[in-house]
């Protein structure tokens, strides 16, 4: 379901603040307060204010969470909304985002229950953690990472594939030097 206040957002790949300003056209188009969404998505609301307005980047996890308060898929709230009948995300087309776990691009429709997303996790670089609803399965395309699921810690290199119940807390960390890049599928169980 797409908002009608959200027909003229139009996403730029230099600017992710435009991800703040969906959040907060959907939330007062729901009628809902910062107080009561930031509640529900485990933020304060100065955390919440400063996605809305673009002074803060919220992590993949935040954005899982942001979604699934509004019952709407990943991809609804980080994407250009589409009509057609399918999602096709061409190579050279990726609308990317840089959000607190790295550079992210949506590679999933508006369809429901499932989101993929393509992660580049820059060298020395941390993913803030995150738990949220459904479950979650990463590949590695490029480079070595560290998983933490839970208490484990596991190190995860290039074909290596892990899947796990994400209301578990959860994080991803390159202790490499170089990016690594992952692919990244969530299932949500919509409200």
């Amino acid at each position: 379901m797409v908002c009608a206040s959200l027909a003229g957002v139009t996403a730029d790949h230099r600017d992710a603040s435009w991800i703040g300003r969906r959040t907060a056209d959907l939330r007062r188009a729901r009628g809902r307060t910062l107080a009561d969404l930031a509640a529900e998505v485990g933020l304060s609301v100065t955390q919440l204010s400063r996605i809305e307005t673009g002074a803060r980047q919220p992590s993949v996890g935040t954005l899982l969470e942001i979604a699934h308060a509004f019952g709407i898929p990943l991809s609804e709230l980080v994407a250009e909304p589409r009509h057609e009948p399918y999602h096709l995300v061409r190579a050279g087309e990726r609308r990317t985002s840089v959000t607190a776990s790295g550079t992210v691009a949506s590679l999933s429709g508006g369809y429901p229950g499932v989101q993929a997303v393509h992660l580049t996790l820059d060298a020395a670089a941390e993913a803030p953690e995150a738990r949220h609803d459904g479950e979650e399965w990463v590949y590695v395309l490029s480079g070595s990472v560290s998983a933490r699921i839970g208490a484990d810690e596991l190190v995860l290199s290039v074909g290596d594939a892990i899947h796990f119940p994400s209301h578990t807390t959860h994080s991803l960390r390159n202790f490499a030097t170089d990016a690594a890049d992952l692919l990244i599928v969530v299932s949500q169980t919509l409200r």
